[in-house]
Order: structure tokens, then sequence, then C-alpha cells
């Protein structure tokens, strides 16, 4: 775990403060470059990144590396761990994959590769990608996916997952295995 996450705790929560977090690693972790196209960069190693919501949910996330583009918002991600928490009621999910791309102004992502959860209530599910929009609370794909939770092992088409009311819904072609 970085030691830079221990700077995150006094942050003010807000879309703001996201931004500021974010900000405020780069320039202790980063170096600034340009890119063949004039665009800033910034790349930084163990990059934490936190965003909140109406003060109740928070989004963290950590990686490995990460290349920070302020012109657009945007930061590429690099073997990525997350966590959406809820002030009420705690962890919402899990999540890991080899690379994100985060838009740092609304903290929305997509995740690609190798991507691997756990929901609030234990259901396990694997994708080759989702995305999370987080002012709604919903993360989802639409590509082929595998869940298991207490019943059993699941596979569809897609899935949303409903943060706010965790919600798990698989869509399409759902095939069903259960425990004995």
């Amino acid at each position: 775990m970085s030691p830079l996450r221990n700077w995150l705790h006094p942050v003010r929560r807000g879309p703001r403060s996201s931004r500021a977090v974010v900000a405020l690693l780069l320039a202790v972790a980063a170096v600034s470059t340009s890119s063949a196209e004039g665009e800033t960069e910034l790349r930084a190693t163990g990059m934490t990144f936190v965003g909140s919501r109406d003060d109740r949910s928070e989004l963290i996330l950590h990686s490995e590396i990460a290349v920070f583009f302020p012109d657009r918002d945007v930061a590429d991600l690099e073997v990525v761990r997350a966590v959406v928490t809820d002030e009420d009621d705690g962890d919402s999910f899990h999540m890991t994959c080899e690379r994100a791309e985060l838009n740092v102004k609304t903290n929305d992502f997509r995740a690609e590769g190798q991507v691997r959860g756990t929901t609030a209530d234990g259901q396990k599910y694997s994708a080759p990608w989702v995305e999370y929009h987080h002012e709604s609370g919903l993360l989802h794909t639409s590509a082929p996916i595998q869940m298991n939770d207490d019943t059993g092992s699941f596979r569809a088409d897609g899935f949303e997952y409903h943060v706010n009311e965790r919600k798990f819904r698989m869509l399409g072609n759902v095939s069903v295995e259960q425990n004995q």
C-alpha cells in the first residue's frame, strides 16, 4: 500500500476535492512531460485516487502506474484495485483489473483486462471489461460474464450492479449451475 494513502484522510469530500487529491498525489510522485501531440502528461507510480459523491459514497482507486492528462481530466491506470464504499453501509464493491481509464472530473471509469470483483453481498464476478458511473452508482458490462455466489455459478451476456440498492442483475442468455 502506498504511504501516500495516509495523506488522503483529511481531504474534504466533493468533486473539487477529487481533483485536488489527484493533483497532490501526482505532484509528489510524478514527472511532467509532453507527448508528441503537445499534450501535458503527469506520470506516477503507486498512485491512490479518492473521489466522493454527495458525501455518502467514496471511490478509492490504487494503481501501480498512472498517466494523468490534466487538460482532459483523464488518468490512464495500470494494475488497478478499486473499492467503492458507502458511508452508511460500508463497502459496496471491490474490483481489480489490468488497466483502467478514469475520468477525474466525474469519477467514472472503464476497467479492462482480467476484471474481477466482489459485490457487498458476496457475488464474485469476472468479465473482460466493466464501466462504473459514479453519479448514478451503476457498475455494468455488456461483455460475457461469470458470477458465483452462495446459490451457484452463473454465466450471462452482461450485468448491471446498482451500487446504491445493492442489486445485481444479469443480462441475456443466463445459464445457471446450482450448488448441491
